[in-house]
Formats: C-alpha cells, structure tokens, sequence
C-alpha cells in the first residue's frame, strides 16, 4: 500500500496527517504493509495547480505496482484533476484502488464541487473518509456509490503514533503564526480596549492584530512576507509569567528574517520536534490549523486565528469556537470518534 505523503518542509502540518493516516492503516493492512510515497510535485508552493505537474516530471506515482494508493487532507480541488488524471488512469488499469482518507474541500466554492464531483465520477475511490462533516455533507448530497464516513483529520491519531518527549518544569505558550501576524497581548486591559478578548488561567486576555501586516497578509502568500518584514514590533519573552515559544511550519522557503524576526524562535523540516512542543504547551495560539490539531490531540488549550474554511475539521470534535476562544478537546469523546472511524474502516476496506 502507497500513503502518498510529502511537502513537510513547507507545510509541516502535512506531516501531522500523514504520519497519523500511516498509524490507521497500519492498524488495517499491518505494520509492514504501509510504505509512504512522495506526492505529486504539482503541489509545491506558488505553482499553478491548474498546469498540472510540471513539464518533465516522470509522474513517479504512475508507475507502482500496489494494491491501493492513499492520499490524504483536503485534496478536492479545482486542481485536482489536473495533478492526477495521468496517474490515477494508470493505477486503474493496473487495479490499484484509491482511498481517500481524511479528505475534504480546500474552499469550499462551486467551481471545486464542480471539478471534484466530476474527477470522482470518473475516478470512483473505494472509499472516502472525510475530515469534516461539511465536506461529508457535500459529497453525501452527490449520491455517489463510494462508501462515505464522517470521519476524522488523520492528524487526530498522532497522539496514537508517537509518545512526546517530556521538557522541563518550565511552562511555555506556543504561538505559530506564519501567515498572519502575532497579536499584541495585553492582560487585565480596561474593558473598553478593543480587540479579542478571552480568560485565561484567571487573566483576561485582550488581543489586537496589528492592520497594515494584517491586511497585507489577507492579500496573499507574497505581500504576507512583506507584512512580517515591515512588522517592528517588539515581542515578549514571556507573557503571564510563562515563555513564549514561537514555532514556524514554513520551513521551506527558509526565510532567517522571518523565521528568527522575534524571540524564543524555532522551526524544523521534521514534525516529531512539533508533536512534543505542542503536547507540553499550556496553550496554542496559531494561524496553523495543524498546529491547533495537534495541541487537541494531546489533551491542550488552542485558539486558531485564519478566515480559512479548512478549519471545519474542528467543528467535527466540539471545537467550533476555536475562532473566538482558547478550547480543549475531550479526549474521551476523540478516542471514542477514533475508534468508530477504525470500526468502519475495517468493515469497508
């Protein structure tokens, strides 16, 4: 079996769901029976998804000989059949079967439905299991003959794959914004300061986002950098006498002005570093939605900061609210979500 994987360096968040998504089907096919794979080279930043893969590439994927391929997070696109008409036509001839695992919309637009339904129709899986209930909802209307889950972000089960390794008594606060610009914190502020406002651990938080880099990183990737390096603000070590620790997913482009513009700095081209940043931090701040998946996951507070609709997959666990506020998963609840999604797996693979 084939778990189509990749692109960690410049989404690390990538990792989280495929190293979760190998632990499920490990517990499927057997330990030595799920082998990842690189995945299409289309999907490298900044590249025009709708050219396909780019000129010359051998299409590696096309030419194994397995009996299904996986692929993995919210793949239905605009683009998608672009990247893997080719493939999935040569795996089908071979009788490779496709699983679609934690899988969902990137948009949520017409346009996507319109190209996804199409490419399924086509390409039928021999499941899909979704991400978030707002993708199972959509493919569900469809009326496909592809058996259908509400399931969960394979990220979920990281928890499942890799015990943390455990830091000092020393508490920390991870805070991971790489698009979007880290919010000036103040606690205990008069109550008619604008800006987000929440409690924590006995202290009300006051939150503001500063405009011009807010609003150059709404535009795009590109002016987003611009918007971190015009940003001058002077960050703090620590807030609520706890250290700030600020992690970057992006590590590929590595841009050391970015990276290491504000104290307490980190980033990896690994994801194992992250699982244990997060299972030991007091709380997540974060534009990252894996970032936010992962503190859940190990039992920890998080608060998302991104207008993107990709944070659906939250709602899916209890945690809608993860705009407005810090949440915390039950982690009775997610295991019992875990194993009813491995239950109907196992009835259907």
């Amino acid at each position: 079996m084939a778990l189509v994987s990749g692109f960690w360096g410049q989404n690390i968040g990538n990792a989280f769901f495929n190293i979760g998504g190998k632990w499920i089907l490990e517990q499927l096919f057997g330990e030595n029976n799920v082998a990842f794979v690189q995945d299409q080279p289309g999907y490298r930043t900044f590249h025009n998804q709708l050219r396909g893969n780019p000129a010359n590439d051998i299409e590696y994927l096309r030419l194994l000989d397995v009996d299904y391929i996986v692929l993995q997070g919210p793949l239905l696109t605009v683009g998608y059949p672009h990247l893997w008409e080719n493939t999935f036509a040569a795996l089908t001839r071979k009788g490779t079967k496709i699983i679609l695992l934690g899988a969902a919309f990137f948009k949520f637009r017409e346009e996507e439905y319109a190209a996804a339904r199409a490419f399924l129709q086509r390409y039928p899986p021999a499941l899909i299991s979704t991400r978030d209930s707002r993708s199972y909802e959509v493919l569900q209307s469809w009326g496909l003959d592809v058996p259908l889950y509400d399931g969960l972000d394979s990220a979920y089960f990281v928890p499942k794959a890799f015990a943390p390794l455990r830091t000092t008594d020393q508490e920390y606060l991870a805070f991971t914004f790489d698009r979007y610009p880290e919010p000036t914190i103040a606690l205990d502020a008069p109550t008619e300061a604008s800006g987000i406002r929440f409690d924590f651990d006995g202290r009300s938080w006051c939150l503001q986002t500063p405009r011009l880099v807010s609003a150059l990183a709404h535009r795009s990737k590109v002016q987003a950098y611009l918007g971190h390096l015009l940003d001058r603000r002077r960050l703090p070590r620590e807030i609520a006498g706890r250290m700030v620790i600020r992690a970057e997913h992006r590590f590929n482009p590595h841009m050391t002005y970015k990276i290491y513009q504000h104290p307490n700095a980190m980033a990896s081209d690994e994801p194992w570093t992250y699982f244990t940043l997060y299972a030991n931090a007091r709380m997540t701040l974060s534009d990252r939605v894996h970032a936010c998946v992962a503190t859940l996951a190990y039992g920890n507070p998080a608060m998302l900061f991104t207008p993107s609709p990709r944070a659906a997959l939250f709602e899916r666990v209890g945690c809608g609210e993860i705009r407005e506020r810090p949440v915390q998963l039950d982690l009775g609840y997610l295991e019992e979500q875990r194993q009813r999604q491995l239950d109907w797996l196992r009835a259907h693979v």
